[in-house]
């Protein structure tokens, strides 16, 4: 039994619905997790030295990781290379063969801007969730979306999110042989 953190930061809900999935998962096999959205400013309410490995992960806007995110890893670099760690990362783009290189240089941000990496990366499309957007976000994101050919009914909400592949993810994380595997998967 394994005690694990995740932390993540998310705009508009997908990241932490992932952090969830992975977070059943690991309690189904018997682990002890701690789930906690990341703070903007302070504690993220983890105790590094108790824990045996931990998990971030975060959405990508506008081509970036959320700053939280990189704030926390800069914080405790010291703390991370002394667990297990993994990192997913979550964003619209993923869901294209042409936005899964873009997803993957936003990773490859991240690590130069930190100078962390993880173990284990992941990344997962997300979501579209016109109908929880405010007006002005609604329409920004029909025009960008209109523009990869993706799906602009902004009466409805749409997931790609590929659920399978979380939970993967999820049970090969505690894997001791586990190399770092970048995941990415098309729309659902």
């Amino acid at each position: 039994m394994a005690h694990i953190g995740i932390l993540y930061a998310s705009r508009h809900g997908q990241t932490g619905r992932i952090a969830e999935r992975i977070a059943a998962v690991l309690r189904k096999d018997g682990h002890v997790v701690q789930v906690r959205l990341c703070p903007r400013r302070g504690d993220a309410g983890l105790d590094l030295a108790r824990l045996d490995g931990l998990i971030l992960g975060s959405s990508v806007h506008a081509g970036r990781h959320h700053r939280e995110i990189a704030r926390f890893i800069l914080e405790h670099r010291e703390s991370l290379v002394l667990l297990d760690t993994a990192f997913f990362s979550v964003g619209l783009a993923a869901a294209t063969p042409k936005g899964r290189a873009e997803a993957e240089r936003c990773v490859n941000g991240l690590w130069a801007a930190t100078a962390w990496r993880p173990r284990r990366v992941a990344i997962f499309a997300g979501a579209l969730p016109y109908t929880r957007y405010r007006w002005f976000t609604r329409w920004l994101m029909k025009r960008i979306v209109a523009k990869m050919g993706g799906d602009t009914d902004v009466s409805r909400d749409y997931e790609y999110t590929d659920w399978g592949a979380v939970e993967a993810f999820a049970r090969a994380i505690l894997l001791p042989t586990s190399p770092v595997v970048l995941v990415s998967h098309e729309a659902v």
